[in-house]
């Protein structure tokens, strides 16, 4: 549908894919949502609603953030996962 808009538009019509998903990218994702996602990373945790988490859940979690958003390196993910972990099981590691 918001290709046919596109297409059918005056003013876009001669454009071509490229821009066409520029205008796509912004109409669908918020000019915010690197910092969305890095918020997000940030506040993972195992305990979340009283409830515990598998720590291979928050591992997998992280890894998906790191995917979404390539700025984050393998050495952000260490450290967001040691922070992430209950206070036992971080003493046990």
């Amino acid at each position: 549908m918001l290709h046919t808009q596109f297409r059918a538009n005056q003013d876009t019509k001669h454009l071509g894919v490229q821009e066409f998903l520029k205008a796509l990218r912004q109409y669908c994702i918020s000019f915010t949502s690197k910092e969305t996602l890095w918020n997000e990373f940030q506040a993972i945790r195992q305990t979340l609603n009283s409830r515990t988490l598998p720590i291979q859940d928050i591992a997998n979690k992280i890894k998906q953030y790191q995917m979404q958003q390539p700025r984050i390196s393998n050495w952000q993910c260490y450290h967001q996962l040691l922070e992430a972990m209950d206070a036992l099981l971080l003493q046990a590691v």
